[in-house]
């Protein structure tokens, strides 16, 4: 593979109009670029940030509605095979005067179980496959043609559901299938957070990725008032579709967003380079070695890039990483993710069998957990980087390191010096260890709490440790190529897709064991998962 100079990494970075400091808290460091733009020309993460939480609220809108709705489409179903007469206004209005037993009984709450088991096989499968591709796509298309697509599943998907709402005698709840594989076809959520990080990857500085990446992260997390603004909507119009109508139109005004107003972060050139190098990096490659399968070579393939030991680690940072730094920190991800995974998979019915939490009482417990953790990342976060940053400034005047901030001619790029980001990485790596080791002590809290109010403090306390996804990231991208940036991102996704499958699979089943005696104890599994990745984080260790 060709090597890589430092200087791809450090261009572009985000709205050189800004006349922020490197030192700032919050924008991040600005970089001069060989060709200046006018603003609404230049990419710039903060284009992204906006629509970004923009979705996340929509997504987290139809989280309750997407499971009330299935339920109800299946007991409609249920029932209307039964040849007994059911009006379709049960399906659409949350208010009738059916029965609350007609479907909350456990013939109906085991077909919908299933069911939604089989629309998750729907999407996360083909996900598995076309994951990689799309972010290799990005790479060397672009990274607006991989939001495009993302979305446009999005709007597919939602479009589905709606039709399937309003004509169900015609179609069948199976009809609802062909929505889950056009999510999976697209990409899905996993697509476009994929290619989110990658924009803000091209236009921010290696040294403020964490801090960008965690604004994105909160911004994500802003998704936990979306069940409420949800609830308000159907309480309005006594519809449950009608928040639908809300999610398809959102999206189809994010498309046109991302289509005419986003600019593009990689330029024509740098789309030309990547795509020389994506071709040299493949014809090093023996596609009918091993595996000859294109099924399997299409998972199997994208994984090659953790495995690499000629990526930039072993060029820049003077040995800072180890030639297994980037397998680690993938590993890592993946047992989070898994992690994340097993808990979505029990959290409802294990608040509502211990505590006897009404719906109204989950909604405030994702608000008490969004606002937390929107604090911690938006606020607490970027402090302590920049407070670190700042340290490292001081550090290196007092030992005489000159760092040539001002004074550069516009044709040339500011650069960073080794040594300055070489400290933040050290310092990023033992963040990384506190933040996983906060998520051991809070999710064992969870297994321990006895009240809801204990519950919601180790929650509050995991919030803490929620920068480690953004720390991960950021550590990630500052050890592949600029080039390869959404290889490494679609790559990570595979592995998510994968876990995606297992993960509720086996939490599901280890729960329904527990559930009878020590329901309890299945949090003490998960708490297993977080620990294995503090250990493993301690392989990112530089070599002295």
């Amino acid at each position: 593979m060709a090597t890589h100079s430092k200087s791809d990494e450090l261009e572009p970075l985000l709205s050189p109009t800004s006349p922020i400091s490197q030192t700032s808290p919050t924008p991040p460091t600005l970089r001069k670029k060989e060709t200046q733009k006018v603003w609404y020309k230049t990419a710039s993460a903060y284009w992204l940030l906006p629509s970004f939480m923009l979705i996340a609220i929509i997504n987290g809108l139809g989280i309750t509605v997407k499971i009330q709705f299935y339920l109800r489409a299946v007991c409609y179903d249920y029932y209307s095979n039964k040849s007994q007469f059911i009006s379709t206004s049960f399906l659409l209005n949350p208010i009738n005067d059916y029965p609350d037993e007609w479907c909350n009984n456990a013939d109906v709450q085991a077909m919908t179980s299933r069911f939604l088991l089989i629309l998750d096989l729907c999407s996360a499968v083909p996900a598995i496959f076309v994951l990689a591709p799309l972010g290799l796509l990005s790479d060397i298309k672009g990274r607006k043609i991989c939001l495009l697509i993302a979305v446009a599943g999005s709007i597919l998907t939602t479009l589905n559901i709606l039709l399937v709402g309003n004509y169900i005698d015609t179609f069948g709840i199976y009809f609802l299938l062909v929505g889950a594989l056009f999510d999976g076809i697209t990409g899905g959520l996993l697509s476009l957070i994929s290619a989110s990080y990658a924009y803000a990857t091209d236009c921010t500085s290696p040294t403020q990725r964490s801090v960008i990446f965690g604004w994105m992260q909160g911004a994500f997390f802003a998704g936990f008032i979306g069940p409420t603004i949800g609830g308000w909507i159907i309480e309005l119009t006594d519809n449950l579709l009608s928040v639908f109508y809300v999610m398809i139109a959102v999206y189809i005004m994010t498309f046109f967003y991302f289509l005419f107003i986003l600019p593009e972060s990689l330029t024509k050139e740098k789309l030309s380079e990547n795509l020389k190098r994506q071709q040299e990096s493949n014809s090093t490659f023996d596609r009918n070695h091993l595996f000859k399968s294109w099924i399997i070579y299409s998972i199997i393939k994208p994984l090659n890039i953790l495995f690499e030991k000629n990526n930039r680690n072993n060029n820049n940072n003077n040995g800072f990483f180890t030639k297994y730094s980037l397998l680690i920190l993938a590993s890592i991800n993946t047992l989070l993710t898994t992690a994340i995974m097993g808990i979505q998979a029990i959290f409802l019915l294990y608040v509502t069998l211990v505590f006897k939490w009404s719906l109204v009482d989950q909604g405030y417990y994702f608000i008490i957990l969004g606002v937390s953790r929107v604090i911690v990342l938006f606020i607490l976060f970027p402090l302590l980087i920049s407070n670190i940053k700042r340290n490292i400034l001081l550090n290196n005047i007092k030992n005489n390191i000159q760092i040539n901030i001002d004074n550069n001619n516009d044709d040339e790029p500011i650069s960073i010096e080794d040594n300055e980001e070489k400290h933040l990485r050290k310092y990023e790596v033992w963040i990384l260890r506190l933040a996983l080791f906060i998520d051991v002590l809070a999710y064992a809290g969870y297994g321990l709490a006895t009240s809801s109010s204990m519950f919601v403090v180790a929650s509050v306390i995991a919030s803490l440790g929620s920068v480690s996804s953004s720390v991960i990231k950021s550590l990630q991208t500052n050890l592949v190529a600029p080039s390869q940036i959404g290889q490494l991102l679609g790559a990570l996704c595979v592995l998510d897709s994968i876990g995606r499958i297992i993960s509720p699979v086996v939490f599901n089943a280890l729960y329904s064991i527990l559930v009878v005696t020590s329901p309890h104890l299945i949090w003490y599994g998960i708490t297993f998962l977080i620990a294995a990745a503090f250990l493993l984080s301690f392989g990112i260790v530089p070599k002295h």
